[in-house]
């Protein structure tokens, strides 16, 4: 379905570039599906020290990506614990915009 949908929607953006009066036109495709999950932390804190980002953001943001971990839990029981190398956090509403 979704792939259909992508079809369609890139079909009416196209028809809707034609309509227009003016000739300089461009459509550029980013596919992002698994790119929150490759980003490597270390990256991720340079890229915002390099864009001078000071104070209690920078020390927030550090803090939750200086040593995540995460654990499984089976039938129940807690599995031990392991590191977290790469990756934005599910759900958190910073992972978008540090994306």
């Amino acid at each position: 379905m979704q792939g259909w949908y992508n079809i369609r929607k890139s079909i009416n953006v196209i028809h809707h570039i034609n309509t227009l009066k003016n000739e300089n036109h461009i459509i550029i495709s980013i596919d992002a599906e698994k790119a929150f999950d490759k980003i490597q932390h270390p990256f991720r804190i340079k890229t915002i020290d390099s864009l001078k980002i000071t104070g209690k953001s920078l020390t927030i943001v550090k803090s939750i990506y200086a040593k995540p971990q995460a654990y499984i839990i089976l039938n129940g029981e807690k599995l031990n614990t392991f590191p977290l190398k790469t990756g934005t956090r599910q759900g958190c509403p910073l992972s978008p915009l540090l994306f």
